[in-house]
């Protein structure tokens, strides 16, 4: 019958952080070849850490380690306190029959216990750091993509699998322009910016606003950010791809833009109506004078006949023809003056139906002492079958004026205008032309033209904002201007407004997008 040998009996000397160390190791039987046990623990200490797991487990503890004399059958002490002085006070009184772990062979022992905590501490430390970083990473609410140098995902975070309706397992291998950009190739080689890659070309962080696709396959802007993530000899490994939706915050910044655009555009527009107001008064003064001198001179010869004596019958049909020319003079003065206040008044932006040829005409009227003054020939051709158009009437007849003045200054000494008004495209284009038979346009200024402040005149003839103000107006009606010119054969500026098919009768304007400038 094979007899078991009875276990070593083992006392220690020290009851800090390594003496339950080494209990814990014997409970997990690192040393599966040693059969011993712990009977006992000697330290002055009575609540050290060791001490108060060797007592739950009803190890015999003590204050002083010579108590360990009165052990029956120990064979082995061992001091883990790294005190070489215990060791020799011990020796002196020990009993030959228990044996002592020398000191240098205790010491390895003792940091043999040491490496395992420190071990273990560094283990949870890491453990630790892993959770907080995955916590993070799962948390936060911008994409997150860790990638490698060759474009390759290798982890993700829920924002981002959200935002794709995606799992790790449909993302974790795949091509980081795949599943961004659904594209079979990278950025670069469609000429876009690849932030990745210029992070490997610069070694740091690099910044690029990409457009990426979500769960509904709809496009989102997103403002990507690429940060290098380098081993403790500074190689590059990984990269991490942060994404921040901006969207909402472009739309934002666009719409408060155009808010401030609109109202730049609408003191132009004011500033500009002025200095035009001036221009037409200026001509409208001389247009009114005569035909009221006409009228204050006929009315002082129907007064001096009427004081001569009773009128016959002559003097009576000749009174009906004098007052026939105060009334046409009148009413045509009543209505260059009724037309002036119309275009002075300071007035909101108004969408409403309005006929082109009848805003054409009342300033065409405006105009004609200034062009006949000029030897300037005003040719309208109207067609009569124009649609209805919507719009501001104010701003279009403010655009109109522009190109009149502008076309007048053009010829000094004389010459032709011609206005056509006529639909195209079935009646969807309405178009409206001014053609002037001036000098013309230099071909390298004609790109030139609708930047405010240029002008081809003498400076002090212009300031440059008449036909800037024109093409604000016309952009802002969704319509198109544009110029055709020669030099020595005068100018011609061509607008159209552009109808919904389905309401040209109605004339709500569409929102096309053609070229402006020719």
């Amino acid at each position: 019958m094979e007899m078991t040998a009875s276990p070593m009996k083992i006392a220690v000397i020290g009851g800090g952080r390594r003496c339950k160390a080494f209990l814990e190791m014997m409970d997990t039987r690192r040393f599966p070849l040693v059969n011993a046990q712990i009977v006992a623990v000697a330290d002055p200490n009575t609540d050290a850490t060791g001490m108060r797991l060797a007592r739950e487990k009803g190890i015999y503890t003590t204050a002083d380690y010579k108590d360990f004399y009165r052990i029956e059958d120990l064979d082995l002490v061992i001091e883990l306190t790294g005190n070489e002085s215990l060791l020799e006070d011990f020796l002196k009184h020990n009993p030959l029959k228990v044996r002592v772990l020398e000191a240098t062979i205790s010491r390895l022992f003792s940091d043999m216990i040491r490496l395992r905590e420190e071990y273990l501490f560094e283990k949870r430390q890491l453990e630790l750091i892993e959770f907080i970083v995955d916590s993070m990473f799962s948390s936060i609410q911008d994409r997150v993509m860790i990638i490698q140098p060759d474009l390759k995902i290798i982890d993700a975070n829920n924002a981002l699998l959200q935002s794709l309706g995606m799992n790790k397992d449909e993302i974790i291998g795949r091509y980081c322009y795949e599943v961004s950009h659904r594209s079979v190739c990278p950025c670069d080689e469609k000429g876009e910016t690849c932030p990745l890659k210029m992070s490997v070309r610069s070694e740091g962080t690099a910044h690029a606003i990409h457009e990426h696709y979500d769960r509904h396959n709809q496009v989102n802007y997103c403002e990507v950010t690429i940060i290098p993530l380098k081993n403790k000899k500074g190689e590059v490994q990984l990269f991490l791809e942060i994404s921040r939706d901006i969207t909402s915050e472009l739309e934002k910044r666009l719409e408060t833009r155009t808010r401030i655009l609109k109202r730049n555009l609408a003191r132009l527009v004011h500033d500009d109506k002025m200095i035009a107001l001036g221009r037409l008064v200026s001509s409208a003064v001389h247009e009114i004078n005569n035909p009221l001198s006409g009228i204050h001179a006929l009315s002082r010869l129907m007064l001096r006949q009427l004081q001569e004596g009773s009128p016959s019958e002559v003097d009576f049909d000749q009174f009906k023809y004098y007052l026939h020319l105060i009334d046409t003079e009148s009413a045509r003065c009543s209505n260059i003056v009724s037309n002036l206040l119309s275009f002075s008044r300071q007035q909101k932006t108004e969408y409403k139906p309005f006929q082109l040829n009848e805003l054409i005409r009342k300033v065409a009227m405006l105009f004609d002492h200034k062009i006949k003054l000029q030897q300037i020939n005003l040719v309208l051709e109207l067609d009569e079958d124009l649609p209805r158009m919507v719009g501001d009437t104010g701003q279009i007849q403010q655009c109109f004026i522009n190109l009149l003045f502008n076309a007048i200054e053009a010829m000094p000494h004389g010459g032709v205008i011609t206005v056509r008004t006529f639909s195209e495209d079935s009646g969807r284009i309405v178009r409206l032309e001014v053609q002037d038979t001036g000098p013309g346009i230099p071909e390298e200024m004609i790109s030139q033209v609708f930047e405010p402040f240029f002008s081809t005149k003498d400076q002090d003839k212009r300031v440059g904002l008449g036909l800037s103000v024109v093409y604000g107006i016309i952009k802002e009606h969704h319509g198109t201007i544009y110029v055709k010119s020669k030099l020595g054969k005068g100018s011609n500026f061509i607008i159209r407004f552009f109808l919904k098919p389905s309401s040209r009768k109605e004339t709500e304007m569409d929102l096309p997008e053609v070229p402006d400038v020719e």
